[in-house]
C-alpha cells in the first residue's frame, strides 16, 4: 500500500488534489493508493507524530500559521521520510525545499500530467529502494535497511562498523567497511572516504578541510588527504544527481 497525504488551507485546493489522486488512482490500478487529508500544518504534524507518517506528502508552501517548508522540517526532525512535493504559487521558497530534500516543486496551477509524472518517478523510485533493501546481522539482532536511511558509516571498536540513519539509529555490524560499501554502493549516492568511512552524499551539508557536516547535525573529521577527492565526488553529485 501507498500512503499518500495531501496538506492544505485552502479547501477548493484541497479537494482539487483529491479529486486528481482519485483519478491517478483509477489509472494505476497496480498501486494500492491510500490517502489523508489535512486542512493545517499542524494538524499534519500531531498526526505524524502520534501515528506515523506517510509515503508521499503533497504540502502546499503558504499555509496561515505555518508555511509548508517549515512543516517539512519539522517532519524531518521527527525522522519522517515522506516523498514530498511542494505545492506552490511561488517559486522563492525552491532552495528551502531542496534543503528537506523535496523530491518536487510545482507551482501552481500544476496540471494533471505534471503531478502524475510526479508521482510516477517518486513510485518508482520507491519500488526501487524496496528491492534494494539489504539484511544485516547487527548487534540488536536482524535488521532490513534501506541504504537511501544511512546518513554515514564509520568504523567503530574491533572493527566493527557504525552505521548512522536518517531516523537517529546506530547500527552496528561486524564487517569490514568495504565488505558494507559494496552493500550501500547498490545507491548512486554513496562514497567512499578513505579507508574507513561510506558516505551518503545526499544528507552532506557542508564540507570542510578536516570536517564533513551532515544535514542530522552530525559531524566528523576524516583524512586531509581525501579532501579533494571527496570534493569532486560532492560537487558532481550535485551537479547531477535528478534527485
Amino acid at each position: 500500500m501507498i500512503n499518500i497525504a495531501i496538506c492544505d488551507d485552502e479547501r477548493q485546493e484541497l479537494t482539487n488534489a483529491q479529486e486528481l489522486l482519485i483519478k491517478y488512482a483509477h489509472k494505476r490500478p497496480q498501486y494500492d493508493i491510500k490517502t489523508c487529508s489535512f486542512i493545517a500544518p499542524l494538524e499534519l504534524l500531531s498526526y505524524v507524530a502520534e501515528q506515523g507518517g506517510f509515503d508521499v506528502l503533497l504540502l502546499d508552501v503558504y499555509m496561515a500559521g505555518m508555511l509548508g517548508t517549515d512543516a517539512a522540517r519539522e517532519l524531518r526532525q521527527l525522522g519522517d521520510r515522506a516523498e514530498i512535493i511542494f505545492l506552490t504559487t511561488s517559486r522563492d521558497h525552491a532552495l528551502d525545499a531542496f534543503e528537506v530534500d523535496a523530491a518536487q516543486y510545482l507551482v501552481k496551477p500544476y496540471t494533471e500530467d505534471g503531478i502524475f509524472a510526479a508521482l510516477d518517478k517518486i513510485i518508482s523510485r520507491m519500488n526501487v529502494d524496496q528491492q534494494n533493501i539489504i539484511t544485516l546481522k547487527t548487534s540488536e539482532g536482524i535488521t532490513r535497511l534501506m541504504p537511501r536511511d544511512v546518513v554515514f558509516t564509520e568504523t567503530g571498536r574491533n572493527n566493527y562498523q557504525i552505521i548512522h540513519t536518517i531516523q537517529g539509529k546506530k547500527l552496528e555490524v561486524r564487517m569490514t567497511a568495504a565488505e558494507l560499501f559494496e552493500l550501500l554502493g547498490q545507491n548512486k549516492y554513496f562514497a567512499r572516504c578513505g579507508a574507513s568511512l561510506n558516505l551518503n552524499l545526499k544528507y552532506i551539508r557542508q564540507i570542510s578541510k578536516d570536517a564533513i557536516f551532515f544535514d542530522t547535525g552530525e559531524h566528523l573529521t576524516y583524512p586531509y588527504r581525501a579532501y579533494q577527492k571527496l570534493k569532486n565526488e560532492f560537487l558532481r553529485f550535485q551537479m547531477f544527481t535528478e534527485d
